[in-house]
């Protein structure tokens, strides 16, 4: 392997361990950290991809060559939706939907991949060849590719435009971040385009490829670094917020969130948020943040989890729920996913929701 080869590579596995950190790592705002962990997996999956065909020992054309220019498609709505993420009076709903170019190019490559399999097998004569089919699809989904990372580039500069965030650190990190991804925005044009205006080849490439390694070790260290910093600074806003709360403006908070959730049952909504919570009980969402974090020390998702966590153990309880499966009673209860409720359920109960119904079946036994 060259030196070209190995930089790739360490880049790659910088950036792949960074992004599960920032998956897995706690917040307040999931979207905001998810976002920024797939933008990051992205380029993790796009440095094993130059791999593939940089490294001679590094080969395998099975994983990579045959869904090309797909996860790349996820780039620009990262990051939009991880500078949309910082205006807190906006309420992001069903994320995924800004990831529709990603499962259409699936798709697509998906039946062009079946296509080509069932002609060269024999089994059934689609088109004359199917190697044109793969062709116009690179030709295609490259510039515009360009073209979605561009677009929700410069939506993303609008939104940061939107922000009302007062903190000048949080505003100095966006605005760093949008201006690298406004250079990589013109590399990228500029790789794509070249070989239509100059004679070269595929060596064009490898100018962004490097600025891209570059990039990944830059965000390694300044995306952990600034996270972290934002992270504790916005917690000390809260803390001096809170701290000036009057005594029954808390009280008063805390007695309408139990009131919201003992008798509204407002946990069952899948799609509550901590801005519906707090038009409902009539407070900022300021003031609702604080009053969890620092009065009640849960974050949003962790107190309304507990609240659907014990709904959950209620219904299993239940003879009459028999007949319910598990992710049945989970998604009745508030949860829309399986994993969040698996995570949620062991974290208040200290046991798996298969392990509490068995014991619980015991115990009725």
């Amino acid at each position: 392997m060259d030196v070209f080869s190995l930089i790739v590579l360490l880049g790659a596995l910088q950036a792949l361990f960074f992004s599960i950190y920032l998956y897995f790592s706690p917040s307040e705002n999931k979207i905001q950290k998810r976002s920024l962990a797939f933008f990051i997996f992205i380029l993790s999956y796009n440095g094993f991809e130059t791999l593939n065909w940089s490294a001679p020992n590094f080969r395998y054309q099975a994983i990579f060559d045959l869904f090309p220019f797909v996860l790349i498609y996820g780039l620009g709505p990262s990051i939009y939706l991880y500078i949309r993420s910082f205006r807190t009076a906006v309420t992001i709903r069903k994320a995924w939907r800004y990831y529709v170019f990603v499962f259409v190019a699936f798709v697509v490559r998906f039946v062009l991949v079946v296509i080509w399999i069932l002609q060269v097998n024999g089994k059934r004569k689609i088109v004359n060849d199917p190697g044109v089919l793969m062709y116009w699809y690179g030709t295609i989904a490259e510039p515009l590719s360009v073209i979605v990372f561009t677009v929700f580039w410069l939506l993303a500069i609008r939104e940061y435009r939107q922000i009302e965030e007062e903190d000048k650190f949080t505003r100095r990190w966006l605005k760093t971040l949008l201006a690298v991804w406004g250079v990589f925005a013109l590399l990228w044009v500029g790789t794509v385009a070249s070989p239509y205006i100059f004679s070269i080849g595929d060596e064009m490439y490898y100018v962004i490829e490097v600025a891209l390694v570059i990039f990944i070790y830059w965000i390694g260290y300044a995306g952990y670094y600034r996270t972290r910093i934002i992270y504790i600074t916005q917690q000390k806003k809260t803390q001096s917020y809170f701290d000036n709360l009057p005594p029954g403006e808390v009280n008063g908070s805390i007695d309408a969130l139990q009131q919201a959730m003992e008798k509204d049952r407002l946990y069952l909504d899948p799609e509550l948020t901590i801005n519906s919570l707090a038009a409902h009980i009539g407070v900022p969402p300021k003031t609702l943040s604080a009053v969890l974090n620092q009065g009640l020390q849960k974050g949003f998702s962790e107190y309304v989890n507990a609240w659907r966590v014990e709904a959950v153990k209620q219904m299993i309880l239940d003879p009459g729920n028999r007949h319910m499966t598990i992710t049945g009673i989970a998604y009745d209860c508030g949860f829309n996913s399986q994993p969040t409720f698996q995570r949620a359920f062991k974290a208040v109960t200290g046991q798996t929701p298969r392990d509490f119904m068995q014991n619980s079946s015991q115990i009725r036994n």
